[in-house]
């Protein structure tokens, strides 16, 4: 089972399904960075034509003519032009019964598109010119989130999406599934003491409310990264919350997320957690919504969603142990509310420049 589709969330349980899902036509799923979808063509592979050539040819590794040799062969034509003609080396006569899997299809050439869009549609070609063959390879594809834009946009031929059947499978991102990390942790961790020849490590519930909270902005790859970097450190065969928040760019509000007891099912902590750990970061760069938002890896818009969501807001002076009345408030950024100030404003006497300095 492929990293990214462990869990029992109901996202990543429609994934399996939909993957799961017997068939021979053409199949395209979406992905965000660091979601392994090879993982998810070879594990269809697997499901449906296992013991047939799986052969995988990455968009984003070719220039032009090398990409369209690779999938289709020559570019030329029978007399004619009744069907493509496809080169004996391409991909889709290479796979035969099995499957072709094209990496990151939204980079391929407006020409490779249209030929592919056309052998899509007519189910059959001619290898070398001669032979009018069907087509029995499945094209399985994967692409970001956002290639169904493209294609309104005109980045991408909508004919050719179109062509892959109905809906595309999504693989949910990490942090759209929260309930799921403790399973993919432990699924990482069993992996890289197998790799290391080690002892299996088990993660606390703290250390696990930690884990689902964070945003994981390159999923998989990302927690891969994280885990192999908290085990490596990790002396005994327990992994605590403090062990993963030494590695975490937490700096000075350590002890916020540090009162976080395991109390409460991992849902409602992840929740508090969350709380507390965004009111930190906004707090630690002064609640400059860009700079945070960078810190937490997330989009700027998504950022004040969540403050809202988690009702997060700026502590008033007062709260902060400083007094509005013994404030100068002389600055246009000053640290009082915005009320306070258009009052104080008010009531300020207005000073004339020119009889400053006469000693009044």
């Amino acid at each position: 089972m492929p990293l990214a589709l462990i869990g029992e969330s109901s996202a990543v349980r429609r994934a399996r399904a939909a993957l799961d899902v017997p068939g021979a036509g053409p199949l395209l799923i979406l992905a965000e960075e660091g979601l392994e979808p090879a993982a998810a063509a070879r594990y269809v592979h697997e499901r449906s034509r296992g013991g047939e050539p799986f052969v995988h040819v990455d968009c984003t590794q070719h220039d032009a003519e090398s990409l369209e040799a690779a999938i289709l062969g020559s570019r030329t034509r029978t007399a004619g032009g009744d069907l493509e003609r496809l080169g004996s080396g391409s991909g889709l006569v290479a796979a035969r019964r099995g499957t072709l899997y094209l990496e990151q299809v939204g980079e391929l050439p407006a020409a490779v598109q249209r030929r592919l869009a056309r052998l899509l549609r007519d189910g059959e070609a001619r290898v070398g010119g001669r032979d009018r063959v069907r087509l029995t390879a499945r094209l399985v594809a994967s692409a970001g989130p956002h290639l169904q834009t493209d294609a309104r946009d005109g980045r991408f031929r909508a004919d050719l999406l179109r062509r892959f059947g109905g809906t595309p499978v999504s693989i949910p991102a990490i942090r759209l599934r929260p309930e799921d990390l403790p399973a993919i942790a432990a699924r990482v961790a069993a992996e890289i003491a197998a790799a290391n020849d080690s002892l299996a490590r088990t993660f606390t519930q703290a250390a696990l409310t930690v884990l689902a909270a964070l945003p994981w902005p390159r999923n998989i790859d990302e927690v891969r990264a994280t885990l192999a970097r908290v085990l490596r450190d990790v002396p005994g065969t327990v992994v605590r919350q403090e062990d993963v928040l030494h590695l975490l760019p937490i700096g000075p509000f350590q002890g916020v997320v540090g009162r976080i007891k395991p109390v409460l099912n991992l849902r409602e902590a992840r929740e508090r957690f969350e709380r507390e750990y965004i009111a930190a970061v906004l707090e630690q760069h002064d609640w400059r919504m860009s700079d945070a938002a960078r810190t937490l890896g997330i989009e700027r818009a998504n950022l004040y969603r969540k403050t809202r969501q988690l009702g997060i807001a700026r502590s008033t002076p007062a709260e902060r142990g400083r007094s509005l009345r013994a404030s100068p408030c002389v600055w246009p950024r000053c640290w009082c509310s915005r009320r306070w100030r258009r009052t104080h404003n008010r009531r300020r006497p207005r000073i004339n420049p020119a009889r400053s300095g006469s000693g009044r």
